[in-house]
């Protein structure tokens, strides 16, 4: 994954937090044929950063992300993630 990081106060150190409203994986960003007719995409929806891709995979099922047993949604707070910068 390749994003912008912001560090600011209040957030621990070795901590990472992502805004989970602010990044997505491209709803409408493309053109799409629903029943023979072309939706046209915008673009600019395709861009930002989602970090469902960064989350941690369960070790049992192998195929989904881990998951709260009590609330069923993935564990947004247990995953290790290490941060490189690069040149772009």
């Amino acid at each position: 994954m390749l994003g912008k990081v912001k560090v600011i106060e209040g957030i621990r150190p070795g901590v990472v937090a992502f805004s989970l409203g602010h990044g997505n994986w491209g709803y409408n960003a493309y053109d799409t044929v629903i029943d023979g007719q072309v939706l046209k995409g915008e673009p600019h929806r395709g861009k930002g950063v989602h970090a469902n891709a960064a989350m941690m995979i369960d070790p049992h099922l192998k195929n989904v992300s881990l998951q709260d047993v009590v609330g069923g949604s993935v564990c947004f707070y247990d995953s290790p993630v290490r941060l490189q910068k690069v040149s772009v």
